[in-house]
C-alpha cells in the first residue's frame, strides 16, 4: 500500500506563526545528533521539509554546506532571510520532497523534522538513500506539541481542537487511507527497504510553560487548524480556546515535560571495519542562540507535524 498524497497547501500562511511558536529542538538532542554522526564543521546538510529552518540553524556550525527545502514557499522566505548574514553557507529550494533534484552521494546527513509522516516515505527514503555518501546519515526528527500529555488542561485542549477540527472541516485535510499505510509499513520498515541500518533512537525531554497565546499561536502553525483551515472562525476559535484553558486552571502557565527525539539510520559502510563514533560537539552558544530566536489521536499526529 503506497502511503497517500498530502494536499500541497496545507501549510499555506502558517510560516510567520511558525517561525514564532515552534518550539526548538533541544540543545542536549541536536548536541547528542552531532556527537555521533561526528559532524565537525565540514561536510554538506540536506534538510527535507524545513520549514523555517529548526534543524539548519540549530547545527549550521557544524557543516560547511547546508541544503534546505520545503514545498511552501512562505516557509522559504522566512528560513531564507534569517540566514542572510550567512548566506554563503546556506542553499534554499522550493518544492516538495518527492520531487526534489539533488546529486548522488554527496551529502553527510539529510534530517526530517516532524515530517517523514506526511511524505511518500518509500519514495523519499530511496531518493536520500542516494544522496548520501557511503556511509552517511538520515535523522528523523520528532516531538514539541503542546497535546501530548494527560494534565487537565491538555486534556481538554484535545477535546477543543477535535471539535474545531471537525466544525471546520479541517478532518478532511488528513488523506483517506493515511493510518492504514502507517500500520502496514512502519517507518522502520520503510527504512530498511530502502537500504538503510536503523542505529540509534535517543531523547531529551525539557520542561516547558506555556501561555494561552503561544498555545493558540502554536495551533495556527498546524495544518488543520491554521488561520486558512479555520477561515472566518479563526477568532472564534481562538476565544474558545482560551475560555476552555482558563477554565482547567488559574494559574496563566501551563506547564508541560516535552519530550524530543531523534532516529538515526545510516547508509551501511560495506566493507569498512565499524568502530565507536567519536567527535566534538559543535553547537556553540551562539548555536543555540540562534536556534532560540527561532503521534494523541490520528488527526493529532496526522495534522499537526512540522512543517
Amino acid at each position: 500500500m503506497a502511503d497517500p498524497r498530502f494536499r500541497a497547501d496545507l501549510y499555506d500562511g502558517t510560516a510567520e506563526w511558525y517561525d514564532a511558536y515552534r518550539p526548538p529542538y533541544p540543545p542536549e538532542l541536536i548536541d547528542d545528533l552531532v556527537a555521533r554522526i561526528g559532524a565537525d564543521g565540514t561536510g554538506r546538510l540536506l534538510d527535507i521539509a524545513c520549514g523555517t529552518g529548526q534543524v539548519p540553524f540549530a547545527v549550521r556550525g557544524c557543516f560547511a554546506e547546508i541544503w534546505a527545502a520545503d514545498q511552501e514557499p512562505g516557509m522559504i522566505a522566512v528560513a531564507a532571510g534569517k540566514a542572510a548574514d550567512d548566506a554563503a553557507r546556506f542553499r534554499f529550494i522550493t518544492g516538495t520532497a518527492e520531487e526534489l533534484e539533488a546529486p548522488s552521494g554527496v551529502f553527510d546527513l539529510v534530517t526530517i523534522g516532524n515530517a517523514f509522516h506526511r511524505l511518500r516515505r518509500d519514495v523519499v527514503a530511496a531518493n536520500v538513500r542516494r544522496w548520501l555518501r557511503p556511509g552517511g546519515y538520515l535523522a528523523l526528527l520528532w516531538g514539541g506539541s503542546p497535546w501530548n500529555g494527560g494534565a487537565p488542561w491538555q486534556q481538554t485542549l484535545q477535546v477543543v481542537m477535535h471539535r474545531w477540527q471537525h466544525r471546520s472541516g479541517a478532518d478532511e485535510r488528513i488523506p483517506a487511507g493515511y493510518d492504514e499505510a502507517r500500520r502496514a509499513h512502519p517507518d522502520h520498515d520503510i527504512l530498511a527497504a530502502a537500504g538503510f541500518a536503523i542505529i540509534a533512537t535517543f531523547q531529551a525531554t525539557v520542561s516547558r510553560a506555556w501561555t494561552a497565546d503561544e498555545i493558540a499561536g502554536y495551533l495556527r502553525s498546524t495544518s488543520v487548524l491554521s488561520s486558512a483551515a479555520l477561515g472566518h472562525e479563526a477568532d472564534d476559535f481562538d476565544a474558545d480556546l482560551r475560555n476552555a484553558l482558563r477554565s482547567c486552571q488559574r494559574d496563566e502557565l501551563y506547564l508541560q515535560d516535552l519530550t524530543f527525539s531523534c532516529e538515526l539510520a545510516r547508509v551501511p559502510l560495506l566493507g569498512l571495519q565499524r568502530g565507536p563514533i567519536v567527535a566534538r560537539s559543535c553547537t556553540s552558544a551562539e548555536g543555540r542562540n540562534d536556534l532560540l530566536h527561532q503521534q494523541v489521536a490520528r488527526v493529532l499526529s496526522a495534522g499537526h507535524g512540522s512543517t
